[in-house]
């Protein structure tokens, strides 16, 4: 719900958790959130690596996504994690884009 706000944009929960063809926890199609895949856990004792494992293997044959895992556990702020590449890339992108808006 906190994604669809904020990107005024559908997303939605994938059926069984991408158990099926479709990969991933969250579905969005169009924009920048659908060039990730959405991997989200809420647990107390996360395996992180594992997650990010996860996220990465649904991604295999895909040239476009990215793995990212959203997670939490019971009373905590979410926090994101993804590649420091994907991140350094997400920040120049940004920065490019504020340079040339200057």
């Amino acid at each position: 719900k906190y994604l669809s706000n904020m990107f005024n944009s559908k997303i939605s929960r994938t059926p069984n958790s991408g158990g099926l063809s479709l990969k991933g926890d969250i579905m969005a199609t169009q924009g920048i959130l659908s060039e990730f895949n959405w991997e989200c856990k809420n647990q107390e004792k996360l395996n992180i690596w594992k997650a990010l494992e996860q996220s990465a293997n649904d991604c295999i044959g895909s040239h476009t996504k990215k793995p990212l895992v959203v997670f939490t556990k019971n009373f905590k702020s979410e926090y994101v994690s993804l590649s420091l590449e994907d991140f350094v890339q997400l920040l120049l992108e940004l920065e490019q884009l504020r340079n040339g808006n200057k």
